[in-house]
């Protein structure tokens, strides 16, 4: 293999390769000088030392010149060193039940992959498509959208990738091909829509529960998430269909080659193990438990007891699942939780309000304001970022206007989830880009019109659905 060398100039390589460092240097270098200024007026001197923290976090955050969950680590560990919060006080936060919960969410959704149950069943209801182009255009975005109602997008998106490949290759589509960039498209907005039905979809809303639960002291359930979600989520695959459908040639293109290497594939994989059909019945009571018991019980214990329960009966082994846990979205969520409470009891959140709530802001106005803001910020940083970053500051804005506080980590947590435009968004994106055959002119393009549709939709859903779902705006 050759040796590939390069030739730009030494000044140049080393100011790329020390910018990161100069940066993470003038960063240290603020923080400092902020750390020995006294508090604005109306501040404590711990809260002044919390925005600090929440400051620099938000910046690397947004940066990225360290990893999202080692920036979580960093604000874990400045709280105690900055006389924040006590030390056992910060680390504590680690055990909030929601970290638990996803981390047996996480578990579970390894579990139904590693039985083959996901792989089995996305090849059985794609076989049933039909021989019609647009009703395979339709399945990649519905199938999808599916199975994240139960597993996180990022899983969906990895047991659909292959198959979406399948696809594209059996039809002998190349980079540049409208159908094929819509048939990862599709894969990627039914994984990121129907992620948003549950809070098995993904780490932001078990955070926004964990969040609002931390700062003051309620909550709300499996099923509340669900119905206040549902139709949003229901009216954005539609907008997705529509949309796909509108801008997809499919002259030409024959999908009878597909439907014989999905059959291909379905005899290849056999007939699903027992592994497979238990665990299947294990997910099946394990969200009724979380439906019916969940609040009373607790999301965390039913998902630790199911996990309990898949290893007790032999459906996977520790070393199939350590290996397909998220562990960073874990610390993510330690620090993320203690920077917002941090924040919460020194009063700087109370103080933040004061200055970013808009005058005569309140009610629908400004939950729709705290809304466009998620969705913008989403674009840039992972959802559950931008619900760390939000949900600090959105709180204590809204319950300075008079709002449920409950409904203010709703719509962060639900909005956090509609990252289309570009691929540092959300996983699913990521993976399709990386393909090779989504443009990302056309990712920008049509990811603005889904989330300018996801918006719309919020407005409607919280004007006309709400109310009759009893999900109140205001206390």
């Amino acid at each position: 293999m050759p040796v590939i060398f390069d030739n730009r100039p030494m000044h140049v390589l080393l100011a790329q390769k020390g910018l990161p460092f100069a940066a993470l240097a003038f960063l240290a270098a603020i923080v400092w000088w902020a750390v020995e200024q006294e508090a604005p007026a109306g501040l404590s001197h711990p809260g002044w030392r919390a925005i600090i923290v929440f400051a620099l976090c938000l910046v690397l955050w947004i940066s990225r010149l360290l990893p999202l969950p080692v920036t979580a680590i960093l604000g874990l560990a400045l709280l105690p060193l900055l006389d924040v919060l006590p030390a056992h006080e910060t680390f504590a936060l680690f055990g909030n039940p929601a970290v638990f919960f996803i981390l047996g969410a996480f578990m579970l959704a390894a579990g139904v992959i590693k039985s083959g149950l996901s792989e089995h069943l996305a090849l059985a209801l794609l076989e049933r498509v039909g021989s019609s182009p647009r009703r395979l255009l339709l399945a990649m975005l519905l199938l999808p959208a599916f199975m994240a109602f139960f597993m996180p997008e990022h899983a969906v998106a990895a047991v659909f990738l292959p198959l979406a490949w399948e696809v594209v290759r059996a039809l002998g589509l190349k980079p540049g091909d409208r159908y094929a960039q819509s048939v990862f498209l599709a894969m990627a907005w039914g994984a990121i829509v129907g992620g948003v039905a549950t809070l098995l979809g993904g780490a932001r809303g078990p955070l926004a529960m964990a969040l609002v639960q931390e700062l003051t002291g309620k909550s709300f359930s499996f099923l509340d998430w669900t119905i206040a979600a549902a139709p949003l989520v229901a009216g954005m695959l539609v907008t997705g269909a529509a949309l796909l459908l509108l801008v997809t040639p499919v002259h030409g293109i024959d999908v009878g080659s597909v439907r014989k290497t999905i059959e291909q594939k379905r005899l290849e994989s056999g007939l699903l193990n027992w592994q497979g059909r238990i665990m299947g019945l294990l997910m099946v009571v394990t969200i009724i438990a979380w439906l019916s018991a969940g609040h009373a019980v607790g999301l965390a214990s039913i998902a630790l007891i199911s996990v309990v329960c898949m290893f007790a009966l032999r459906l996977v082994s520790w070393k199939e699942i350590q290996a397909n846990i998220s562990w960073d979205v874990v610390l993510l969520y330690g620090g993320a939780i203690a920077i917002g409470k941090a924040i919460a009891v020194t009063g700087a959140g109370a103080w933040l309000a004061s200055w970013l709530l808009p005058v005569g802001a309140a009610g629908l106005g400004l939950l729709f304001l705290l809304a466009l803001a998620t969705l913008l910020l989403t674009e840039g940083v992972s959802n559950s970022a931008a619900v760390a970053i939000m949900l600090p500051v959105a709180i204590p804005t809204g319950l300075a206007a008079g709002m449920n506080s409950v409904t203010v980590s709703l719509v962060v947590g639900i909005v956090a989830g509609f990252a289309f435009m570009l691929p540092m968004g959300t996983p699913p994106n990521a993976m399709i880009f990386a393909t090779g055959y989504v443009n990302a002119a056309a990712m920008l393009r049509y990811g603005a019109l889904m989330s300018a549709a996801a918006f719309i939709l919020f407005v409607l859903t919280v004007w006309l659905w709400w109310p009759l779902a009893g999900i109140g705006v205001m206390k």
